[in-house]
């Protein structure tokens, strides 16, 4: 794109200077061949050529940068899939008479479109606009560049051209859905069965002592206790219950990437609108970790990044989060968004489970593909170590909480 805009600017420079010496040429030619030539019919030739050379010079002569130029978007903040109507404006100062502008706004190569060309005619006028518009804007952080003008004689014989820079950024947001909302704590809690979730026990509050049980930690034992019954007691801690969610991001380059997306920004969407709190770890060629919070600003904050995130991963998801030792210290339900599937990420689960608590797979899918017989195989040794692994289709995301409960 530079390389481009370099090369045209270049011949922007040097071609009036090579119309300049070929408009000079042939009003020399035809003064030479009045005077040698004579007659009504050579001055006529002359004098009718005359008027063009001078507007071509005077248009040679008038400054293009002259123009004023803005560039605005509406509405400004957008969301992927929407229409973004452009304004171009221009104002100058000298009313030099144009008898035509082509005027063309460079944005990105994906964004081309035809309304962003237009010819204009000014004459004498000082101000000009007009609108063009884009149809569903893809998501991500999009760069207009510059704004190219054009204009000429009427013999075609001059032409004039101008790049103006004019950066601007055009931030699409990724598109949500309202997930029906469930607090993914409370769907472990049915009848006896055994909890999936470990809540976190608040060792700064003793609620009691029970009898020692194997796999109790030597702090917990109660000595005082130990000492009046001579039987090994271990203090009993209040529990602390979390809803708090931490969303892992897979940045793994796939043609579902844009559905990933799609759906982080749902699940931080309907947890902070219920009052939640909830973080977000994107690891790609860059690494961006949001602590746990809630809050407009944390919406913000996440929703900036999904706007800006690309797919440019190039380690396998389970090779980040083990070596992430960060995510080992965030009490938290874990949930990983990806489209990639693999043992290795099971394993990793594996381990978190075992440390902290629940943890959650959601395997994102086109429509109309379903689940390989390596992806079954996948997710029911997932489902055999306690890990929630469930495909969604983006129609199924409303219900992603509630497909928990059910698995």
């Amino acid at each position: 794109m530079r390389s481009f805009f370099k090369r045209n600017r270049i011949i922007a420079r040097i071609q009036p200077f090579f119309g300049m010496i070929f408009l000079l040429l042939l009003l020399a030619l035809t003064y030479a061949f009045a005077m040698f030539q004579g007659g009504f019919v050579s001055w006529f030739l002359f004098f009718s050529f005359l008027p063009f050379a001078i507007y071509s010079i005077a248009l040679l002569i008038y400054p293009l940068n002259d123009f004023q130029i803005d560039r605005v978007f509406t509405p400004l903040q957008l969301t992927a899939g929407e229409q973004v109507t452009v304004r171009v404006s221009l104002c100058r100062k000298i009313p030099f008479p144009l008898l035509f502008l082509i005027v063309a706004d460079w944005g990105p190569d994906n964004f081309y479109n035809r309304g962003s060309k237009k010819i204009l005619f000014p004459g004498f006028k000082r101000k000009m606009e007009f609108y063009y518009k884009i149809d569903e804007v893809p998501r991500g952080e999009h760069i207009f560049e510059a704004i190219r003008f054009k204009t000429g004689d009427a013999l075609g014989l001059v032409e004039k051209e101008k790049w103006f820079d004019r950066r601007e950024v055009l931030l699409v947001y990724p598109q949500y859905v309202e997930i029906e909302h469930r607090a993914l704590e409370s769907q472990y809690e049915q009848g006896g069965t055994a909890s999936v979730m470990q809540f976190q026990k608040d060792t700064s509050l003793v609620a009691g002592i029970r009898q020692y049980q194997p796999g109790d930690r030597f702090s917990w034992i109660d000595w005082k206790a130990f000492a009046r019954t001579n039987d090994m007691m271990s203090k009993e801690f209040e529990i602390r219950q979390t809803n708090d969610l931490l969303i892992i991001l897979d940045r793994t380059k796939t043609r579902s990437f844009e559905e990933v997306v799609k759906f982080a920004a749902s699940v931080t969407k309907s947890v902070l609108k219920y009052g939640g709190q909830i973080g977000l770890f994107s690891a790609g060629k860059d690494k961006t970790f949001f602590p746990i919070r809630g809050g407009d600003q944390q919406q913000q904050q996440i929703f900036l990044h999904l706007a800006k995130v690309k797919s440019d991963s190039e380690v396998p998801l389970a090779n980040i989060i083990e070596t992430e030792t960060i995510l080992f210290k965030q009490p938290a339900v874990m949930i990983v968004i990806t489209s990639v599937l693999s043992k290795e990420l099971i394993d990793q689960a594996g381990v978190y489970l075992r440390r902290r608590g629940t943890f959650i797979v959601y395997y994102i899918k086109k429509k109309d593909d379903p689940l390989s017989q390596e992806e079954l195989m996948v997710r029911a040794a997932a489902m055999q170590k306690g890990i929630f692994m469930i495909p969604l289709y983006e129609g199924d995301f409303r219900r992603a909480f509630s497909e928990v409960k059910r698995a």
